[in-house]
């Protein structure tokens, strides 16, 4: 079967999706790779290779439905050093969003370049863009301390983007703040409901009692939210892109670091797991705050509530028969993470 036949999209529709980036020449479908929300197709148009990355699952999608997030990062990182206030960012989300799509002119490292977003669903019917392929290497590929020390320069460069306040999502930034310590808890008890009857009597009895403060030490910024190897794409020994923003929120720096720490590289079975020497490249590599960020408690309740969350999704799986995607750690893996980090915050 040819990728063209692997294609969810007929030539026709493809070619739509191109028009306004690349009108009257021939495209030729030579990828595609599906994802669990994402569909991606790497495309050769007059000697150039695209992708066009669509939201095909959108039923399982958990953020803002209709935004292609790169576009918004994009405009995040290319005006960070420009001293916006909160509301001025929501005045140019505001405009963006309701232009529903357009080109691209700016680039940003470490964001993708991206040349079109469209969420109007008038030439696909999922929101989609086009942005420049990249034939890197996933970081966890290269498990080399230089390249995890660079993987920390392009985290702290994103974290550079800062508020003044924490929000539920992009469209709340200067509208609607929330108070991080209800959003915290309400995630935290989530994840404990749901764990309670598959965790030890005396886990899910530490887990009741844990303390939060009333307030997050540190200042709310853009947070990638799904920052790990897998994610982190290098080419000719340096970082080329980090990729896949679906995820991009505004939280606590300490998030990023998590997925991580647990997920740092591949065991020579392929399954992910803890590397300290890799993980300490990337704290080294974002510099001394990174250090004062791993070492807080307040990343340690966000090791708490990432754990939980990875457990319940993998102990749910197992009970419904489901197998586990290759190279991810078992529930019982995570279980035993969360013991670990319990017993420090006591």
């Amino acid at each position: 079967m040819s990728f063209a036949e692997q294609s969810p999209f007929s030539g026709q529709q493809i070619a739509r999706a191109f028009s306004p980036v690349a009108t009257g020449t021939a495209l030729q479908v030579q990828e595609v790779l599906a994802g669990n929300i994402n569909t991606i197709l790497k495309v050769e148009s007059a000697g150039q290779h695209y992708g066009l990355r669509v939201r095909t699952q959108e039923s399982v999608y958990r953020y803002e439905p209709d935004l292609v997030k790169e576009v918004f990062v994009l405009q995040l990182l290319q005006t960070a050093g420009d001293g916006l206030n909160d509301a001025q960012v929501a005045a140019a989300f505001k405009q963006l969003f309701a232009a529903q799509y357009g080109t691209v002119t700016q680039c940003v490292s470490p964001a993708p370049s991206v040349h079109y977003f469209d969420w109007s669903r008038r030439l696909l019917p999922h929101p989609y863009c086009i942005y420049e392929w990249v034939d890197g290497e996933p970081l966890w590929n290269l498990p080399e301390p230089r390249l995890y020390a660079l993987a920390g320069v392009a985290l702290e460069k994103i974290h550079q983007v800062q508020f003044s306040a924490f929000y539920a999502d992009f469209l709340s930034i200067g509208v609607n703040p929330v108070s991080w310590n209800e959003r915290f808890r309400a995630a935290l008890s989530k994840e404990i409901a749901a764990a309670r009857v598959r965790l030890p009597g005396d886990l899910a009895e530490q887990l009741e009692k844990l303390p939060i403060p009333l307030a997050a030490d540190c200042t709310p910024c853009l947070v990638h939210n799904d920052f790990a190897p897998g994610n982190i794409l290098v080419q000719q020994g340096q970082i080329a892109a980090v990729i896949d923003w679906d995820n991009a929120v505004i939280e606590a720096p300490h998030l990023d670091f998590v997925k991580m720490k647990y997920w740092t590289a591949k065991k020579v079975d392929g399954e992910l797991t803890h590397d300290s020497a890799l993980f300490t490249a990337v704290v080294d590599g974002y510099g001394a705050a990174g250090r004062e960020i791993v070492n807080s408690p307040l990343f340690a309740l966000y090791e708490v509530l990432w754990l939980l969350r990875v457990f319940n999704f993998e102990q749910s799986k197992e009970e419904q028969g489901l197998a586990r995607a290759p190279g991810y750690p078992a529930a019982e893996v995570y279980m035993r993470y969360l013991a670990e980090v319990l017993r420090r915050v006591e």
